[in-house]
């Protein structure tokens, strides 16, 4: 029986997706969890692997029992919820077919960035940067058209990343406000380790006026990361939706 999962977690708890030998992460805490109300091993598999710090409205993970569970499956989805610590939860969970894998076939994932740009920051909402230097929004709004199509984003790869090519295609880049608070909204069928904190950065630069809108293909084109912008920082950084092949945007997944 194989069972796919919409799930929700602020990154700040974890040291992101993936195991860790320094910290608790989201897939350890669900392994351990699945593990426990099976009685024996599962192993958890995620769609992204989220770094630390960065948080999931929409993730999508995996996982198979043997035949003969205990307990039935529309009451795993409430057991899982029972267990797991408050900041991680399980949207929602259904049987699906085999031959299902969180990892294959995805037609696009969708993040959003969240800045507010302002002299004061906010005392509720810790999922957001709070900018305090003031941007040239239209400046920031000339350079986003630059990053949409396909190209190599090698200059916006995180160290230490292993990847069999660095060539990714971004299909949205938009910018919403209400406000102070400006909403990027980015999405593409997959992302370079980094590449969207990378990207911020860089707007950050081309905002402060330190570095021009329309320089950005040259920047693509050297492929070196020391030229981009700093990393921006991962607690304004969410994973809203992620689509598959064959399936609408009206799936439940944001």
């Amino acid at each position: 029986m194989t069972f796919r999962l919409l799930i929700e977690y602020d990154g700040g708890f974890f040291k992101g997706w993936q195991r860790q030998t320094n910290g608790i992460s989201i897939q350890e805490t669900l392994e351990d969890t699945v593990t426990k109300l099976a009685g024996y091993h599962v192993k958890v598999l995620g769609c992204s692997r989220t770094d630390s710090g960065v948080h999931a409205r929409g993730q999508v993970a995996h996982f198979r029992l043997k035949k003969g569970n205990p307990i039935p499956p529309e009451r795993w989805c409430r057991a899982l919820n029972f267990y797991l610590p408050r900041h991680l939860r399980v949207r929602k969970m259904d049987v699906v077919d085999d031959s299902f894998s969180a990892q294959k076939r995805v037609r696009s994932k969708i993040y959003t960035y969240r800045i507010l740009n302002g002299p004061v920051g906010s005392a509720l909402d810790t999922r957001v940067l709070h900018y305090p230097r003031r941007l040239n929004w239209a400046a920031i709004e000339a350079a986003m058209p630059y990053f949409l199509g396909t190209h190599d984003f090698k200059s916006f790869q995180g160290a230490k990343s292993n990847v069999k090519t660095s060539v990714r295609t971004v299909t949205r880049f938009e910018l919403r406000r209400e406000r102070d608070l400006y909403v990027f909204h980015i999405e593409g069928g997959g992302f370079l380790k980094q590449m969207i904190r990378n990207i911020m950065g860089t707007l950050f630069d081309v905002g402060e006026g330190r570095r021009d809108a329309h320089s950005i293909p040259s920047l693509m084109a050297a492929k070196d990361r020391r030229l981009a912008g700093r990393t921006a920082p991962a607690h304004a950084l969410c994973l809203e939706a992620i689509y598959y092949e064959g399936e609408g945007q009206d799936v439940e997944h944001h």
